[in-house]
């Protein structure tokens, strides 16, 4: 590209930016608090910041972003040009070079093709849930919203059950941010003294393995950012301001998970429960006399028992991780249970990886994650997934 080129190209994207702030009734409406200010300060202090912000590193997210969207409409240009296609062409249109594009050099735009297209990926239904002003809301995360025309607003309901196994999950879309949140029946919680809902020990655990479960569903099919446990926030004017406030900070995180290719896995049993299935519990009858030993809290276990449970979980944790390494580089094995381990009160972790896996295989990695929970859903084992290079919670 010439000089001449560049410099006319600029001058083009100056004309179409004046043009669009003299139009923006929302920038118009921002300017408000500076209305008994000298114009001319204002605006060199605000072309100050702005020659600021086109030479920081949000310079780069701004491409990224504009990227993204770019990557979007020609895909969903490529889908719809495609479906116009006569059937009997159809084979022409896939072996032909010249038709089909080759992919982008870019990772990021390659991700942006195969992950972020417009179809949906859960089932979900028409929102129809009532929210009103002291509404408590439970929040899991969030990803890129595909159609980036959200403005704050919920938009559909999907036909998966919230951490209260009551309330069904909704998206709420906010500029180039979804998120996935549902409400809460506040009536069925426990106030701490700053009045924000809490939960009593049994209530927390049984949640702490609901929200790792819906955090791999939804992360089997989206590139995920997960809030942590027990995030939530009362009225949904609340949850817009805190978008707001946090909106770079958001989109920072969005690019780091989708760059992330080391993710730590760690699966927990609550020993309690395995005990008691069948298969475990059977191993200790027909015993005279039965062998018992004292354990932690003055629980009496029968030896053969305790005995099944942790050769059970080490074989749970082995099978999971031999899975796992197949959609993975490699991994570093941190912690795997022994068969010397103690009984607990509370969740135990048995399994403790970290995997590397390739971008192209990222999404198959989820999946298996998500398919190992649903095939060991008799034990309730808790999988939690994060990356080391992706942490974020909202500032309280």
């Amino acid at each position: 590209m010439t000089e001449e080129t560049k410099k006319r190209i600029n001058e083009l994207i100056l004309e179409n930016l004046a043009d669009k702030i003299k139009l923006s009734e929302n920038i118009k409406k921002k300017l408000e608090p500076f209305a008994d200010l000298p114009a001319e300060k204002v605006a060199d202090a605000i072309l100050k910041q702005f020659e600021n912000l086109l030479s920081s590193e949000l310079c780069d997210l701004i491409i990224h972003l504009i990227e993204q969207e770019v990557a979007v409409a020609k895909a969903a240009t490529l889908n719809a040009e495609l479906a116009e296609k006569p059937a009997e062409q159809e084979i022409d249109v896939k072996i032909e070079p010249k038709i089909v594009p080759e992919p982008a050099q870019s990772t990021h735009t390659e991700s942006v093709m195969e992950i972020y297209g417009s179809k949906e990926r859960f089932p979900s239904e028409k929102f129809d849930i009532e929210l009103k002003v002291n509404d408590w809301f439970y929040v899991y995360g969030f990803c890129y919203a595909p159609d980036s025309s959200g403005k704050g607003i919920p938009s559909k309901k999907l036909a998966i059950k919230g951490i209260d196994q009551t309330n069904n999950i909704f998206l709420l879309d906010y500029g180039d941010v979804r998120f996935f949140l549902n409400k809460l029946n506040a009536s069925d919680y426990i106030l701490d003294k700053t009045n924000k809902l809490s939960l009593n020990i049994s209530k927390a655990n049984k949640f702490k393995y609901e929200h790792e479960k819906i955090l791999n569903i939804l992360r089997s099919e989206e590139i995920l950012v997960p809030l942590p446990f027990w995030t939530i926030i009362q009225n949904h004017e609340n949850i817009i301001q805190k978008i707001e406030d946090n909106y770079v900070e958001l989109l920072r995180s969005l690019i780091d998970v989708h760059d992330a290719t080391d993710w730590d896995v760690e699966v927990f049993a609550y020993d309690k429960h395995i005990i008691e299935l069948p298969i475990i519990a059977s191993a200790g009858k027909d015993r005279v006399p039965a062998r018992e030993t004292r354990l932690k809290g003055s629980v009496s276990r029968d030896v053969k028992i305790l005995e099944k449970l942790l050769f059970k979980e080490k074989n749970l944790a082995q099978e999971i991780h031999s899975q796992l390494l197949l959609h993975s580089m490699k991994a570093r094995v941190d912690f795997i249970i022994r068969l010397d381990n103690a009984f607990m009160d509370d969740w135990k972790s048995i399994l403790s990886v970290r995997y590397t896996v390739n971008k192209d295989k990222r999404k198959n990695f989820h999946k298996t994650i998500k398919t190992l929970q649903q095939e060991y859903q008799e034990y309730e084992l808790m999988i939690r997934v994060t990356s080391p290079s992706v942490r974020f919670s909202f500032k309280q």
